[in-house]
């Protein structure tokens, strides 16, 4: 990928998010926002993010219907 190529976003599953991926999160196809895992439980149906712009993070819970997608 060239850097003036946008990147690309990919749907992941909240298992597989560790503490500083960076990530874009949506619900109902409207944008929440960019930011970074904070952390996560074991079993990933939370995870919690600081979004960018923020200084306290935010909870999610998988159940809210949250898309989350990392850059790749």
């Amino acid at each position: 990928m060239k850097p003036s190529e946008p990147h690309s976003w990919r749907r992941v599953s909240w298992n597989a998010l560790p503490a500083g991926q960076p990530v874009r999160l949506s619900q109902d196809g409207q944008a929440i926002g960019c930011g970074v895992v904070d952390g996560t439980t074991p079993d990933g149906s939370i995870i919690w993010v600081v979004l960018d712009g923020w200084r306290e993070r935010r909870m999610f819970h998988r159940e809210d219907f949250v898309k989350v997608e990392i850059k790749g």
